[in-house]
């Protein structure tokens, strides 16, 4: 069981929707607009995901500490003896939703627990991700270019995954429940094998996942 709960993550979250509708109507007096990059716009909302949830554990844990500078823990939660690294990010424009990590830093710790809030472009509806205890065998290996990022494979990652808000679906289990009714039908053997086919290819491709994102409104728990 995560030692962040939902109603610790819902806290959070308003706090930094409060915040984000400050800073977007603040960029809109100067003529400009938050949202024209995503990518700025979550990098502008990081140090606010550290800053509240950092707030929120901070009442129901003791010695809570938040930091994020370069190569120190975003979240260090004392009583637990816990480092907790805090990413945020969006869609891409393909639909696909990348979690990535800084390669050295996980590679010199060992292992990490991990909050990854996905929010949606108008900062309204999220998913919470609480991973815990993720290993350089939960990503991708560092590549020429990644600027010392990797991404995860979600197959690895995702038993290690407490979901806090929204919801997650396995799209090969999806596949397989989708063929499997089909499969009761009265049909050709060509369409048979065919259909054989996939259910052999979803069962052995490794598992992609699809993540749902919820609203979340101050009357939430």
């Amino acid at each position: 069981m995560s030692y962040i709960t939902p109603a610790m993550a819902s806290e959070a979250i308003m706090k930094m929707k409060n915040f984000h509708d400050e800073i977007v109507a603040t960029y809109a007096k100067y003529g400009m607009d938050l949202l024209d990059n995503l990518g700025r716009r979550n990098i502008v909302m990081s140090q606010a995901q550290e800053k509240f949830f950092a707030q929120v554990l901070s009442g129901y844990y003791s010695d809570v500490e938040e930091d994020g500078k370069t190569g120190q823990p975003d979240i260090v939660i004392g009583e637990l003896e816990k480092e907790l690294e805090c990413k945020l990010t969006s869609r891409h424009k393909s639909g696909s939703i990348s979690f990535q990590t800084d390669y050295e830093t996980l590679v010199r710790k060992g292992s990490l627990d991990y909050l990854y809030v996905i929010a949606d472009y108008d900062f309204k509806e999220f998913a919470v991700l609480h991973f815990e205890s993720l290993t350089i065998d939960d990503f991708r290996p560092l590549s020429n270019g990644a600027r010392g990022k990797v991404s995860m494979l979600k197959h690895k990652a995702m038993p290690k995954c407490n979901i806090l808000l929204g919801s997650t679906i396995n799209n090969n289990e999806k596949h397989l429940r989708n063929i499997s009714k089909e499969l009761f039908k009265p049909m050709t053997t060509k369409k048979m094998n065919k259909l054989l086919e996939r259910v052999k290819y979803w069962k052995d491709t490794p598992a992609k996942f699809s993540f749902c994102l919820e609203e979340v409104s101050s009357s939430q728990p």
